[in-house]
């Protein structure tokens, strides 16, 4: 499974084109809310139903509305990242994300290369597993809190905030020479 690094540092890189930064640090928690079913000893549980957080999300999304539609956008969002959870751990096990309709679902990618002499060879193989769901309690839930996936997105988030960082000062920096150059020039 990805890791809870690699979960919350996708969910904020999303979660950070369509709010403010600052927020998006907040609402990226939403992006770990599926494996809370680990604390009840059963991963990958209704919690990672997408239907199930369908219907957990509509009376908010109706809430937002009522609001003023504020906070619409919100709601989405964190729908956005829950089920982006979802989909992330369909590519590492089965995963009963379609729950109660259908059996729990793992798809597998896998592209192998083959170069000889006489040329290159790419084999893509993409299958798709049903499963049964287990919803038995666990005595015990392992599973990474940190991994590679996570580090390398941890270091792609890191240059992401630098080379925002750069960007804005040297907008900063280019305005206040804009400014410098009107001023005089209207002396």
């Amino acid at each position: 499974m990805p890791d809870l690094l690699a979960h919350y540092l996708v969910s904020y890189l999303i979660a950070r084109t369509i709010v403010e930064p600052r927020y998006a640090l907040i609402i990226a928690f939403v992006g770990l809310l599926p494996d809370v079913d680990a604390l009840l000893g059963v991963h990958r549980w209704i919690t990672h139903s997408v239907l199930v957080a369908l219907l957990a999300s509509a009376p908010l999304l109706v809430l937002a509305h009522l609001s003023g539609g504020r906070y619409v956008k919100v709601v989405l969002l964190a729908l956005l990242l829950y089920t982006l959870h979802l989909v992330l751990d369909l590519f590492t096990g089965p995963t009963p994300i379609l729950y109660p309709l259908t059996d729990s679902l793992w798809i597998k990618v896998e592209v192998n290369g083959l170069s000889t002499t006489t040329g290159i060879t790419i084999t893509p193989r993409i299958t798709l597993e049903t499963v049964k769901p287990d919803f038995t309690r666990q005595p015990v839930i392992e599973g990474p809190v940190v991994s590679e996936t996570g580090i390398i997105l941890a270091v792609v988030t890191l240059l992401t905030l630098i080379l925002d960082q750069y960007q804005g000062e040297k907008r900063k920096h280019k305005r206040s020479i804009e400014y410098t150059s009107a001023t005089s020039t209207c002396q």
